[in-house]
C-alpha cells in the first residue's frame, strides 16, 4: 500500500442500475479512496476473482470538477493505482507520449485482461471538447493485469477521489472534488 494513501473499504455492490452518481452521491462503491495532503497518489487492490475488460472510457464535466469513468465488463472489483506524474510513460514499452496539459494523471485499473473481439472499441485518444482541466485522454491498453489510461491535466495537480462502483462495474476518478466531504 502506498504511503499517504487513504484507503477505505466499503461493503457490497448494491444496485446502482448503471447511473453515474450525482455530486455528493457515493453510488455503490465497493472500494473508495481519496487523495490526502502530501503525495498525489491513490491505490487499492482488486478483490475476488477477476477477468475485467475495459469497454468504455468517458469524461464528463460537472459543477466543481470533472469525472473520468473506465467502464469494465466481467467479474470482480477492480483495484487501482492513480498518481500524478510529469511525463506520460506507456506501460510495457516505456515510450513517452506527448499529452496536452501541465501534468499527467496516470490511471491504472487492476484485475483486468486484454480485450478480445468484444472488448474495448473506443478510440485510443480522446481530446475533450470545451474548456476544462482534463485536456487529453489516452487509452494505453492492458499489460500484465493492468489497464492504463493517461489524462493530461491543465493548471497543475488538483485533488481527486477514486471509487470502484458496481452494476455496471466501473472505476471512477473525480477531479477537483472536496475530498473531506463524505
Amino acid at each position: 500500500m502506498t504511503a499517504g494513501c487513504a484507503l477505505l473499504l466499503l461493503a457490497g455492490c448494491g444496485a446502482d442500475r448503471g447511473r453515474e452518481p450525482a455530486a455528493g452521491d457515493r453510488g455503490t462503491p465497493a472500494q473508495s479512496s481519496e487523495q490526502e495532503d502530501g503525495p498525489s497518489t491513490s491505490s487499492a487492490e482488486q478483490s475476488g476473482p477477476w477477468d475485467l475488460v475495459l469497454t468504455d472510457v468517458r469524461l464528463s464535466r460537472r459543477r466543481g470538477g470533472e469525472r473520468i469513468v473506465l467502464e469494465l465488463d466481467g467479474t470482480g472489483v477492480p483495484g487501482w493505482s492513480v498518481a500524478y506524474t510529469d511525463v506520460a510513460v506507456l506501460d510495457g514499452s516505456g515510450e513517452t507520449l506527448d499529452l496536452r496539459g501541465d501534468v499527467v494523471l496516470d490511471i491504472y485499473a487492476s484485475g483486468t485482461v486484454a480485450p478480445g473481439a468484444e472488448g474495448y472499441r473506443g478510440g485510443r485518444r480522446v481530446v475533450p471538447a470545451g474548456a476544462g482541466r482534463v485536456t487529453d485522454l489516452h487509452v494505453v491498453g492492458t499489460f500484465e493485469g493492468h489497464t492504463q489510461v493517461l489524462a493530461g491535466i491543465a493548471g497543475g495537480q488538483v485533488p481527486f477521489r477514486v471509487r470502484a462502483l458496481g452494476d455496471p462495474t466501473r472505476l471512477v476518478v473525480d477531479l477537483g472534488v472536496d475530498t473531506t466531504s463524505p
